[in-house]
């Protein structure tokens, strides 16, 4: 037994020495590491296929560094993935590179060349890029509807003259947050104006709102409905009545997801108070009162909420071309090779398969990601060349084509 245990840590040992292409990873500077790059050799072009390593090096060293430091300032542990968006910049952030070893290999009949690279970036353009995409990341763009009734007024959602919209719009705008202007939201209103007057019950994942807000361009959609009561004049505990009103304002509101499937991730329930020398003061003192409170709590679950969102993301990846036991190995080429974490396969077939995944990122960071690796690595290379159709709204659609 003992025997075993040491064979088995010497090939452990010689396994991790050979994957980092021989070279130690520890004690390096923050800014430089140790990678791999991968790319088929088509015809016999290896000075191409170098270029498209080298290429795949560079990301990867990239992705490495910037997955790293999203990990270490936001506690994000896929911090990777997060970072996708800034991989088509790494030719700007690495600043020097090595070649350290070469090897030509096969995927069934398709020769590939691997390449291990020490790459060295530029420190301060990853910070800054960090910086900048955890602020993204943390700060999605919301379209934000109320619907509801003041004093016996209806507010129809998207008016230009909604004041509980704008109150609201407003509070979440001073805490950092990115809004859909409401004139934009006003102008798609125009194309069906039914739309003003759903409530919250009918927000589903087919809701012709949240198909609005889609199109908007937003990511998160935050809807309420208010209602106001007329409290009177105010009283002070010693009974004494005062010649100022006082009107309250309640409602609940929900916040949705808009990529994917869409789904409701938060809601709740706020009170807001108000009081003037006039009614109509008051209530608006009110409506302004809601829309605080509502902006500090949505506010704040949304930047609670956003990571855990964005690490169990459900993107849908329709595909055609591939034959049932090609798509498994796709499958397992997706898993290996990329930050998918599950796949539910919903239909698998030839003529069209539809699978649901887990994914660290948006449907775009995904996309993204298999530009760079659908030319190396995964094994339909030998048979098949892979399109992107498209990419949007929680959808990534691909074609196989057979080489």
């Amino acid at each position: 037994m003992r025997s075993i245990f040491l064979s088995l840590s010497i090939l452990f040992f010689v396994f991790h020495c050979s994957s980092s292409g021989g070279k130690s990873q520890k004690n390096l500077p923050e800014n430089v590491a140790i990678v791999q790059g991968e790319a088929p050799i088509y015809q016999g072009d290896q000075a191409l296929a170098r270029n498209r390593a080298l290429k795949d090096a560079r990301v990867n060293a990239v992705r490495k560094i910037i997955g790293e430091q999203i990990t270490q300032k936001s506690g994000v542990m896929d911090g990777q993935s997060l970072g996708s968006q800034l991989y088509n910049k790494s030719d700007a952030f690495v600043k020097n590179h090595e070649v350290l070893g070469e090897e030509i290999y096969k995927i069934d009949t398709q020769p590939m060349l691997r390449l291990t690279v020490r790459c060295e970036v530029e420190p301060t353009r990853i910070s800054t890029a960090v910086d900048a995409l955890l602020d993204d990341i943390g700060n999605p763009r919301m379209v934000v509807l109320v619907g509801g009734d003041i004093a016996g007024k209806s507010l129809k959602m998207g008016d230009l003259r909604n004041q509980a919209e704008a109150e609201l719009s407003e509070a979440l705008r001073s805490r950092g947050n990115k809004i859909v202007a409401n004139s934009r939201i006003s102008a798609l209103m125009k194309k069906n104006p039914k739309l003003q007057n759903l409530s919250l019950d009918e927000i589903d994942a087919g809701s012709p709102l949240i198909e609005l807000a889609q199109e908007a361009g937003a990511e998160v959609l935050i809807i309420g409905n208010v209602t106001s009561k007329d409290q009177g004049k105010v009283k002070l505990p010693d009974g004494k009545v005062m010649d100022i009103m006082s009107s309250a304002v309640t409602g609940p509101y929900k916040m949705v997801q808009l990529w994917g499937d869409g789904k409701v991730f938060g809601s709740g329930s706020a009170e807001g108070r108000g009081a003037d020398l006039t009614i109509n003061v008051a209530r608006e003192k009110a409506t302004q009162d809601w829309a605080k409170i509502v902006g500090q709590r949505a506010g704040k679950q949304i930047k609670d909420e956003w990571f855990k969102l964005t690490e169990e993301n459900t993107v849908i990846l329709k595909f055609s071309g591939l034959p049932p036991q090609d798509g498994i190995r796709f499958r397992d080429d997706l898993m290996e090779y990329t930050a998918v974490k599950r796949v539910n396969e919903r239909k698998s077939d030839t003529a069209a398969s539809e699978w649901e995944l887990t994914y660290p990122g948006k449907e775009s960071m995904f996309s993204e990601e298999l530009t760079y690796k659908k030319d190396r690595s995964f094994r339909y290379l030998a048979n098949y060349r892979m399109e992107i159709i498209s990419s949007q709204r929680g959808t990534v659609t691909l074609k196989f084509i057979g080489n």
